[in-house]
């Protein structure tokens, strides 16, 4: 293959077979890093026109480098960057700030690797701007192959390392910063790779110092690339949490004018019944009276929200068979604002009865809740059966929720809001019973 670029090409064949390793590379880093994203409709077809495309642009970039040599030649590779990146744009369904970061992403690997290799060579004594063979002759056939495999794998694991499972939306600011970030990195690392080359070759310590800093620059770049996703992860999970407090608002206000009307209504069926209840059998009476009793509540914790909530979850209970028992000081829970104790409360109760009700064996069909102050220490403690097969941890229940997108949000929504109030949450299992501990050190 080589012979016959040599004949087709002369002088540009050498300019060439480097940039045409180069952009295989940025590709195979590009398709590792892109596993996540949403691809656009008939992806393969585009792919096939896409790829032989960018051979006229690899030889025109060859043909410039051959006849105008100079310091900053390696700045020919952002005509390279820009057309991966306009073949990303319609590859992918992600946004342009995303597509750009993936790029950065795959460069400073490239740059790793490449960087890596060339020290490998000059442990084996040789000089990399003359041969990439770690052999003393090099043959085409042989050390090709070898070159790619060696790449791919260095590729692989710092790919893997550095990709993600799942892409997250990121907000205006994060956008701005991302596109910021990743211009200034493509464009600083051309530069300063383009005027390191005019040094290297000239001292074997230059050279390997010059290839270290390039490393750690572009592992810097990786760190800083990876705490921008996280930064725009935190962000989205504390958008779909404020959400749902929002949400939960909603439905506690809700279910409390529900309650005070079904209050009423049970308090009218009451006295009515009193009125007719000499026409009726002590037994009807009595089936009526205990009919009337599972709409009207009488509890009362000292906080009007965990009474509401509780309302709520003893008819689900009574639906279900559920055995629900409550010991609860509601008023210790005071210093806690209206919605962030709805929310705490409800989705600590929610995901119990959730784990129970999946729970075959009825006299497992269990739901303890415990609220007090222990030993100054105020403590919330939910303890439930669950069915062991759905276990998608060591600890945590795997959810039966239809939407799965937003399973892990309540707990960590929990953990949230307990931390806002000086609070941990924490909890473990034991055989087939969860444990849920929520302890507030101050009030």
């Amino acid at each position: 293959m080589s012979e016959l670029i040599n004949n087709l090409l002369g002088v540009y064949s050498k300019q060439f077979i480097i940039r045409s390793a180069s952009m295989i590379e940025i590709l195979f880093c590009i398709f590792i890093l892109t596993l996540p994203f949403q691809k656009t409709k008939r992806f393969g077809m585009k792919v096939i026109i896409i790829i032989p495309l960018a051979l006229p642009l690899i030889l025109a970039i060859a043909v410039v480098n051959s006849l105008y040599p100079s310091p900053f030649s390696g700045l020919l590779n952002i005509f390279t960057y820009l057309f991966v990146l306009m073949a990303l744009y319609f590859l992918y369904q992600e946004n342009f700030s995303e597509l750009l970061l993936c790029l950065c992403g795959a460069v400073a690997i490239k740059l790793i690797v490449g960087r890596l290799y060339e020290i490998l060579i000059i442990l084996l004594d040789k000089n990399p701007y003359e041969t990439l063979s770690l052999f003393k002759e090099m043959v085409p056939w042989r050390d090709w192959p070898l070159y790619f495999l060696i790449h791919f794998i260095f590729i692989l694991l710092f790919a893997f390392f550095f990709r993600r499972t799942k892409v997250f939306e990121h907000d205006k600011t994060n956008k701005i910063l991302i596109i910021t970030f990743s211009l200034t990195f493509i464009l600083v690392t051309e530069i300063l790779s383009s005027f390191s080359r005019k040094f290297e070759g000239e001292n074997s310590i230059l050279d390997f110092i010059i290839r270290i800093f390039a490393i750690l620059y572009a592992l810097l770049t990786l760190l800083l690339r990876t705490r921008i996703l996280e930064t725009s992860k935190l962000k989205q999970d504390l958008l779909i949490m404020d959400e749902l407090l929002y949400s939960e608002k909603k439905q506690f206000d809700n279910m409390r004018s529900e309650i005070d009307i079904i209050n009423m209504k049970a308090h009218d069926l009451r006295q009515q019944l009193s009125n007719i209840s000499y026409k009726l059998t002590n037994q009807e009476v009595d089936s009526l009276k205990a009919a009337i009793e599972v709409y009207d509540t009488t509890i009362k914790t000292g906080s009007d929200i965990l009474d509401v909530i509780l309302y709520k979850k003893q008819l689900y209970c009574e639906k279900n068979g559920i055995r629900m028992s409550c010991m609860a000081d509601g008023r210790c829970l005071s210093f806690i604002s209206s919605t962030h104790l709805y929310s705490l409360l409800s989705n600590a109760i929610e995901n119990a009865l959730e784990a129970v009700t999946t729970v075959s064996n009825d006299n497992k069909r269990t739901l303890s809740i415990s609220i007090g102050e222990e030993n100054g220490v105020i403590a919330i403690h939910v303890t439930n059966y669950f069915e062991s097969e759905l276990m998608i941890s060591d600890q945590l229940p795997q959810t039966i929720k239809h939407d799965k997108n937003r399973h892990g949000f309540g707990i960590k929504s929990m953990r949230h809001i307990a931390e806002q109030y000086n609070g941990i949450l924490s909890f473990h299992t034991e055989e087939d019973i969860f444990y849920l501990h929520i302890y507030f050190l101050n009030s």
